[in-house]
């Protein structure tokens, strides 16, 4: 039977709006009050005009109450920002504002309006996200984040730490505090940041620490955690067998070896290649994608190749086996 063929006049057209049709409502802060004013945005450039606005505005919020799924691009005066960071209920009105004072670490004003965020806000995540912007800031933020250590909330606390590892003009005493958090601090979270921020702070006693850390079990193996990656940071190939001895607890520890391997450590690289027949099933799939995507694709293609014969496993052998025949087939990168 002969295809037949809708005649186009029947066919149904879909086109795309120009524009994007919805209501919002736009809140500008002034002197006198807030004034609302809700509008209908229908073209892809648009005058909005707000009656009632008889003073210079403190503030101005586009879609007041976050109704409307968007990015927003809003090039505003530092002042206006802030006010709308104390005054805004709004979470994500709130930590948009943060991320636009967050860009303009040559303001002081901005500092400041983070500073008492940090200090003041009412939200935990608030009183992060403003610890952790003030991290890009410099030495002038070192009160303001020493003084969030002090936090109740072990997620600002954790932002402190954080920040004081990035900034400048700290010192011993930033160490100082680090070390505080990293032996007594409640939290886990905070305890493998501040592991961190002192790796970082005091590199004297860096190793010190990562060895600790390493042996130091916590929820999500988070202090752990940090520890590896302080070792694949650093490049610190004196760890090599240490992080061996996790790889059956830790896929971390996979990579860890991997990153070693490819900045040029073949112990590494040969501890890598004996896990692809290791004991533990779990353990030579980890290895495997090791090889197959934290490695450059002509080693771990040579270590596959050599390594694939020797391997006692079928499973394994089947593996590498498939995985040769597929990095061979990439292209170069």
């Amino acid at each position: 039977m002969p295809a037949s063929v809708r005649p186009a006049a029947s066919r149904v057209r879909f086109t795309v709006p120009a524009a994007f049709r919805m209501p919002l409502v736009i809140r500008v802060g002034t002197a006198a009050g807030d004034v609302t004013q809700r509008v209908e945005i229908n073209a892809r450039e648009q005058t909005v005009v707000v009656p009632g606005v008889a003073s210079a505005p403190t503030m101005v919020v586009f879609d007041d109450g976050n109704h409307v799924l968007k990015s927003l691009a809003f090039d505003q005066p530092t002042a206006w920002l802030a006010t709308e960071l104390a005054r805004d209920a709004d979470l994500w009105d709130r930590e948009w504002a943060i991320g636009e004072l967050a860009k303009r670490t040559d303001d002081g004003a901005a500092e400041a309006a983070l500073a008492d965020a940090a200090a003041h806000a009412d939200y935990f995540l608030t009183r992060a996200e403003a610890v952790e912007a003030l991290g890009g800031f410099g030495a002038g933020a070192y009160p303001a984040v020493s003084a969030a250590l002090a936090d109740t909330s072990a997620a600002v606390r954790g932002a402190a730490v954080t920040a004081l590892g990035a900034l400048g003009g700290g010192g011993a005493q930033a160490a100082a505090l680090a070390r505080a958090a990293w032996t007594s601090d409640s939290s886990y979270e905070v305890r493998a940041a501040a592991a961190a921020a002192l790796i970082r702070l005091d590199s004297a006693g860096a190793r010190d620490v990562i060895a600790a850390a390493l042996a130091e079990p916590s929820y999500g193996d988070a202090i752990q955690n940090a520890a590896l990656q302080a070792i694949a940071q650093r490049n610190d190939t004196s760890f090599v067998g240490a992080v061996d001895q996790l790889v059956g607890a830790s896929r971390n520890a996979v990579y860890v070896l991997a990153a070693l391997g490819a900045r040029g450590s073949p112990h590494a690289l040969d501890l890598l290649s004996g896990h692809l027949d290791d004991a533990r099933r779990a353990v030579r799939g980890w290895a495997l994608q090791a090889f197959r995507f934290a490695l450059p694709r002509a080693v771990g293609l040579a270590r596959l190749r050599s390594a694939v014969d020797g391997l006692t496993h079928p499973d394994a052998k089947q593996a590498v086996q498939g995985a040769i025949r597929q990095m061979e087939a990439q292209p170069e990168r």
